[in-house]
């Protein structure tokens, strides 16, 4: 059990690593949220959205990416901490849980304020606007799942 932890944070701090060399290269924080910000104007345009559907909208928009990036600003700055645990002589289970404690109470803090704003979102939006939006993501679901790879090799 203690191995399945050990391994379950060393490679949360990989993915941590990876997602911070990743946001810090071409454009970083900037380019996500200028990707956000055209992908849901396209969506607002795809289900006709009125003007004031639009403000609600990018008004939540506003406040998930803030939300996002204040998470963002917390997970950088604990960084050094997961690599001064990790990279210590002796390994203390006490300190690994106080990190996946942390973890799941950032990833709460986050979720008390993105949900609300979703539930927002959907109250505005039509049941033809929700219906459109939904054959949209399966559409992009599919578009993604073909040839898709992963350790073994290309898809079948």
């Amino acid at each position: 059990m203690v191995k399945k932890i050990l391994i379950g944070v060393g490679a949360l701090a990989l993915l941590i690593a990876a997602g911070a060399a990743w946001a810090h290269g071409r454009g970083g924080r900037f380019m996500m949220k200028q990707m956000i910000t055209q992908r849901i104007a396209e969506a607002e345009d795809f289900i006709q959205a009125t003007p004031q559907q639009r403000t609600v909208i990018e008004q939540s928009r506003d406040v998930i990416l803030g939300a996002l990036q204040s998470n963002a600003q917390a997970r950088r700055g604990s960084h050094q901490n997961i690599v001064a645990i990790l990279t210590s002589p002796t390994l203390s289970e006490p300190e690994l849980h106080a990190l996946a404690n942390d973890h799941v109470a950032q990833m709460q803090k986050l979720a008390d304020v993105i949900i609300p704003e979703i539930k927002k979102v959907h109250d505005v939006l039509t049941t033809d606007q929700l219906s459109k939006l939904a054959t949209k993501a399966q559409q992009m679901h599919q578009k993604h799942q073909q040839n898709q790879g992963g350790f073994g090799g290309p898809g079948q």
